[in-house]
């Protein structure tokens, strides 16, 4: 069961209509994304670092500043040396405008 302080991260679903299962990836980013440390505490609670770690780099979702991706990779699921292709995490209009 989701704890309900996380409603406000996962305001695009009633947390009470969401599996931890089949909503595992929506679950995982957003909060990942836009929680704040009792957020990430209570993620960590529902989904083990292993797990979360491998949601996070088999299904990624576009929901990450910049800075955001680099503080939950490197720091929050402790993936620093790990590699990801930015543009499918980072929420950025104009990405493919500035990155050549």
């Amino acid at each position: 069961m989701l704890s309900k302080q996380l409603q406000t991260k996962l305001w695009s679903s009633s947390i009470n209509s969401l599996d931890l299962e089949k909503d595992k990836v929506l679950i995982v980013h957003k909060v990942l994304s836009y929680g704040d440390m009792s957020d990430l505490e209570a993620l960590f609670k529902i989904y083990n670092l292993k797990k979360l770690q491998h949601i996070f780099l088999t299904e990624p979702m576009n929901v990450y500043t910049k800075s955001g991706l680099s503080f939950t990779k490197d720091l929050v699921l402790d993936m620093e040396s790990t590699f990801v292709e930015e543009q499918a995490y980072v929420k950025n209009l104009y990405w493919y405008f500035w990155s050549e």
